[in-house]
């Protein structure tokens, strides 16, 4: 592996771990009262420059292998791509969907655990940060990257 893979791959790395701390460590449970307001922000803030690297090598990465792949391949990559962020869009809706349900509501029903704490708050984080969000934030940037590359060479 080049020192770039090797970079792009620890990145990538990173920045799971930051999604998934963000999910499962800085998130209150629907069923548990949190009075501590919203933790995250502060992991949100240490991991963002590893998420905007990530996002970038990715970007790279991709342009990268499409440059190295037929154009035919380019085209079967970039529909499986596209399929595999539509299902994803359908899978986060759901889980938000459910999330909401867990909590009573949304932020604006007066019988929701969130009731009055806005959209982005210590129950919500996972609605933002999640292997979902992850993969689906990922794949558009590949998509973005092939696109480019596509759209440069011809």
């Amino acid at each position: 592996m080049k020192k770039r893979e090797i970079f792009w791959s620890v990145s990538l790395f990173l920045s799971f771990l930051g999604f998934y701390l963000i999910e499962n460590v800085f998130t209150i449970k629907p069923n548990v009262i949190s009075g501590n307001g919203n933790l995250a922000i502060l992991a949100i803030l240490f991991f963002s420059p590893i998420f905007i690297t990530s996002y970038f090598l990715t970007y790279k990465q991709a342009r990268q292998i499409a440059n190295n792949t037929k154009n035919r391949k380019i085209a079967v990559i970039l529909s499986c791509f596209i399929v595999c962020f539509t299902v994803l869009i359908f899978i986060l809706v759901d889980y938000t969907s459910e999330l909401f349900v867990a909590l009573g509501g949304t932020p604006s029903n007066p019988d929701s655990r969130i009731y009055r704490f806005g959209w982005f708050n210590q129950y919500t984080n996972s609605i933002y940060f999640n292997v979902y969000t992850f993969l689906l934030t990922h794949i558009m940037v590949v998509i973005v990257g092939i696109l480019s590359f596509v759209r440069k060479n011809n």
